[in-house]
């Protein structure tokens, strides 16, 4: 497994949406702290196109500092727009962000699946910086259907799949609370639906703990279908993202699970909203350090 930072350090520690100079300065940090594979994003299509364009300067600088991006995602809510006139022109960017994961050697790119088109009253997540522990009130516009929304998500994903195969990439998507696929099951159903062999799972703890999910029970159920897996804590009443420790998250038997069907893909950090940020990535990294000892398995 690689030990790996993600790109939440990024946009804790610089703002959602760093610049180019900020993301280069977040490789330094990183390096700094002792990591050597990191997450890498484009915020939005300005700034993947931004990334696309610099995509030589980030590949030099992460060689550089003898480090590697080993999943690249580009955020664009675009993609899964009711309207298709907007999701034709959203696939080309997707495409960028496909070459970029390629370019930098990674082995997987990541897609979001976003909000539905539902109204917020007050509160919306996923809207700047992210934050925890907020409450949310929706009204369903009369138009909304979910089975047109679901056909739309299909569509789209599998497009997505079919851009990343022809860079050799595996797809990945993480049920993330709050979003359309949200659940283990959730995605299991959008993997049937789009029949994609390079579609796969990102396993965040965080989020799926929140969504009250036996981890090591979504693991199996996943099984061959893992491609990456976000390691942060809480209990269960939020979707925190906290030290390990710090939560009730059964890590043990995860990672048993793990390293029962072979894992050998990243492992990475993924603490936000912490004080001291850097400081807990560099402790968390020697928890786990020791933690792969504990249960015998290999952490590159």
């Amino acid at each position: 497994m690689l030990l790996t930072a993600c790109y939440l350090y990024t946009i804790d520690t610089y703002g959602y949406r760093p610049s180019i100079e900020e993301g280069l300065q977040a490789i330094d940090d990183l390096r700094e702290l002792g990591f050597k594979h990191i997450e890498l994003e484009g915020v939005g299509e300005e700034h993947i196109r931004a990334m696309h364009r610099e995509k030589e300067h980030f590949k030099a600088a992460l060689d550089a500092r003898g480090m590697r991006c080993v999943n690249f995602c580009p955020v664009h809510r675009d993609l899964v727009s009711m309207d298709q006139a907007v999701r034709e022109k959203a696939y080309p960017v997707f495409k960028l962000g496909a070459e970029c994961a390629a370019f930098f050697g990674a082995r997987t790119v990541h897609v979001a699946t976003y909000l539905p088109p539902i109204e917020f009253v007050g509160a919306q997540p996923y809207v700047g910086k992210i934050k925890f522990q907020e409450q949310y009130q929706v009204r369903l516009p009369d138009a909304f259907s979910w089975a047109k929304q679901w056909a739309v998500l299909v569509e789209s994903v599998s497009t997505c799949a079919d851009i990343a195969r022809e860079y050799n990439l595996d797809l990945i998507i993480e049920p993330r609370v709050g979003e359309m696929i949200c659940t283990t099951d959730s995605l299991l159903r959008l993997m049937d639906h789009c029949n994609r062999p390079n579609l796969k799972a990102n396993l965040d703890c965080a989020h799926l703990n929140a969504q009250k999910e036996s981890l090591p029970l979504s693991a199996r159920k996943l099984e061959g279908k893992i491609a990456g897996l976000h390691l942060a804590d809480n209990d269960g009443t939020d979707n925190r993202h906290l030290f390990p420790g710090d939560g009730n998250i059964d890590f043990e038997g995860l990672f048993k699970e793990l390293v029962r069907q072979g894992y050998d893909g990243p492992v990475g950090i993924d603490l936000g909203s912490l004080p001291q940020l850097g400081k807990r990535y560099a402790e968390c990294a020697v928890w786990l350090r020791e933690f792969a000892k504990q249960q015998k398995f290999e952490l590159l």
